[in-house]
């Protein structure tokens, strides 16, 4: 026999008291006068006899209460199951997964609401002295420590809905992580309380300890279908004053009933423009919603849904974007010579968006060239070395750099430079007279151009050119051929930044380019296409963002929600003309944020909640069964309206006493009251 709570045990000195009270009777006598005291002496023999048996049953049973009460509050066991070599309390981690899937209602009470109620069942199965640790999708710190039982208690009674997400595998191995810090305690039991989603239970990985006895306690929601957005783009990568953007949105419709979608968009707060859309059951769609911002600045976008007959609003109901909409595009032309430069002139010099400036090849400043969107490079014979490294770093931090070639050039250099963005090489002068033939009128650069597909087009003349030789290595975009097969035009993709590399001058010797229309159109979308790339969204997870890098003093620099009422300082990493911002791990909820150089707006970008949990549908408790059931894996299924009932061997391997003792104390109370009334 072994006691829960052994220091109770001192108490058993208490016997001393009754025992005291027995050998020191102060009862004082009188003494009374009898004729015949022969007769006396007789029954004063038989009381004394009789009241000595009396007083001593009466001591033993006081003696008998006092140390049957010690022993319940000891609270006495025999250990089960050859659990006698256990030394040591247990220990008891228990996960309960507080993500936005466990929002649900059940039959009464949402899904979160129902499993802490299931954990503090399963706390109070256990003794009080056995440790706890409590762990939620969050991992806090707090979380990574065991407690006693009414900490466990408090703690699980504070847990709140999370946005982050957790692989079962990576619960199920900090459990175990935690669960072996302490290798003095034989007795290790994790508990995994949620609903099990697919999304986030890989079943299949989990690991089968023999030194944990692992109980996956699954929850069932009423209703396990949702309809919501699952994703947002954009067709271009910039945004672009006074035109039309186009807004694709993603819905699915996981559910078993068809159903009316009202997509709507919000500009900076207000409603911009909608539509509607029918999914079927269990089907996706996508929708466009177009609009366009005449004023400069940040712009956030939120795109909602509501659905019809059953409109149910989710976390996943609404999507966050925002950007940064700048006043004009600033481009760099660095000519071989000064006539070199007007056709160039001629595209931009009625177009207030586009700010060009033109540069000598003989008075090039390189710190200037993270302040531009274009470079582009007219007619050079030949690329320095400098120019080359700077060029790359240009490129590789998502610059664009279109190419026109020089007249008479020189391939050993100009080659160095395309070989090093992997956009081929120059092999030698074509003098055979042709024409371009095709035009991939169907990529980005060309959209909206054409009404419809385009045939027999009159395309550029070309009377000499520059036979281009890529590599299987490159990544090319072909965008315009000659009848020789030779490319005309092609998209080069280095890093972050893109080549457009032409294969004749802006020289009337080799072609009629600049007197076609396609060349303007070229170059406009060319230029309208570059910029720095900031992504306009995010997930709650992702740990860090991107913004041009203009010189900012870092400590200048917050990051700023009004709706969410946050303002902080991020760390931030130069790299390459780009500034790399890390997001702190304490931002929970989604919408636009802004991106502040003192006071001043620089960017923005939208926060959204992971679509991981948007499909709620989860293993059953069957499959669970038929998949996990082992020695050390075992699976509780109860609904909205129960409670865990385990059987006593998962819970408690113990006979327990307590009880019997404190019935046995209450029944000598009782035989000292009888032989207190009735033994006379």
């Amino acid at each position: 026999m072994k006691f829960l709570f052994p220091q109770f045990l001192w108490a058993l000195f208490a016997i001393a008291i009754p025992i005291i009270i027995h050998l020191f009777n102060f009862r004082r006598f009188k003494k009374i006068y009898f004729s015949d005291l022969q007769l006396l002496r007789e029954v004063e023999m038989e009381t004394n006899k009789k009241s000595k048996v009396k007083h001593l049953l009466i001591l033993l049973a006081r003696i008998f209460t006092i140390a049957a009460l010690v022993f319940a509050f000891a609270q006495p066991y025999f250990p089960k199951n050859n659990q006698e070599n256990q030394v040591g309390e247990k220990s008891i981690s228990v996960y309960i997964d507080n993500s936005f899937s466990m929002n649900n209602l059940g039959n009464e009470i949402t899904l979160l609401e129902n499993a802490k109620e299931q954990a503090i069942t399963i706390a109070n199965k256990y003794k009080p002295s056995d440790n706890f640790q409590l762990l939620t999708n969050d991992f806090e710190a707090k979380h990574q420590r065991f407690v006693t039982r009414q900490e466990f208690i408090e703690n699980v009674e504070e847990i709140e809905p999370s946005s982050v997400t957790k692989n079962l595998t990576e619960v199920q191995q900090k459990q175990l992580d935690l669960l072996n810090t302490n290798n003095s305690i034989n007795s290790k039991i994790a508990y995994v309380i949620s609903d099990f989603q697919k999304s986030t239970s890989s079943i299949s990985n989990l690991i089968k300890d023999s030194t944990v006895s692992t109980n996956l306690v699954h929850l069932t929601a009423v209703n396990q279908g949702n309809v919501f957005i699952d994703s947002v783009w954009y067709e271009t990568p910039i945004r672009l004053l006074n035109k039309k953007e186009e807004i694709k949105v993603k819905i699915t419709n996981n559910t078993d009933e068809k159903s009316q979608i009202k997509v709507e968009l919000l500009i900076n707060g207000n409603p911009n423009v909608f539509s509607n859309l029918e999914l079927e059951a269990n089907t996706s769609g996508v929708t466009t919603l177009t609009y366009s911002v005449n004023n400069t600045g940040i712009v956030n976008a939120e795109v909602k849904i509501s659905e019809y007959p059953n409109p149910i609003n989710t976390f996943d109901d609404s999507y966050f974007l925002s950007y940064n909409l700048k006043k004009n595009s600033q481009i760099l032309s660095l000519n071989s010579t000064s006539d070199a430069k007007t056709n160039i002139n001629q595209i931009f010099q009625d177009d207030s968006y586009f700010k060009l400036k033109n540069t000598s090849i003989n008075a090039i400043n390189y710190s200037e060239f993270n302040q531009y969107n274009l470079i582009i490079l007219n007619g050079l014979n030949e690329i320095s070395s400098g120019l080359n490294a700077e060029l790359l770093k240009f490129i590789s931090s998502g610059g664009n750099v279109l190419v026109f070639p020089g007249k008479k050039l020189k391939f050993n250099s100009f080659n160095e430079f395309l070989l090093s963005v992997n956009a081929g090489r120059f092999s030698k002068l074509d003098t055979t007279n042709t024409k371009v033939n095709y035009l991939n009128y169907q990529h980005p650069l060309f959209e909206g151009v054409f009404k419809k597909s385009p045939k027999n087009m009159d395309l550029p003349k070309v009377y000499s050119s520059y036979n281009l030789s890529i590599s299987s290595q490159s990544k090319v975009e072909h965008l315009m051929k000659l009848q020789t097969g030779s490319d005309f035009l092609a998209k080069f993709n280095y890093k972050k930044g893109n080549v457009y590399l032409f294969s004749v001058p802006l020289n009337s010797d080799f072609s009629n380019l600049t007197q076609h229309s396609i060349f303007v159109t070229s170059v406009i979308r060319i230029a309208e296409s570059s910029g720095f790339k900031s992504n306009t969204n995010f997930t709650l997870s992702s740990e860090n963002i991107s913004i041009k890098d203009e010189n900012y003093n870092l400590e200048d620099i917050h990051i700023v929600s009004k709706k969410n009422k946050q303002d902080f300082i991020p760390e931030g990493q130069r790299n390459r003309g780009e500034l790399k911002l890390f997001l702190p791990k304490n931002i929970k909820q989604s919408g636009t944020y802004a991106i502040k150089n003192k006071e001043k707006e620089i960017g923005g970008f939208g926060l959204n909640y992971d679509r991981k949990e948007s499909n709620f549908d989860c293993f059953t408790a069957e499959k669970l069964k038929s998949s996990l059931e082992s020695n050390f894996i075992k699976v509780i299924s109860v609904d909205n309206s129960t409670q865990v009932k385990p059987n006593e061997k998962l819970y408690e391997n113990d006979f327990k006493l307590w009880k019997l003792f404190l019935i046995l104390a209450l029944l000598f109370i009782a035989i000292e009251i009888s032989l207190i009334k009735f033994m006379k």
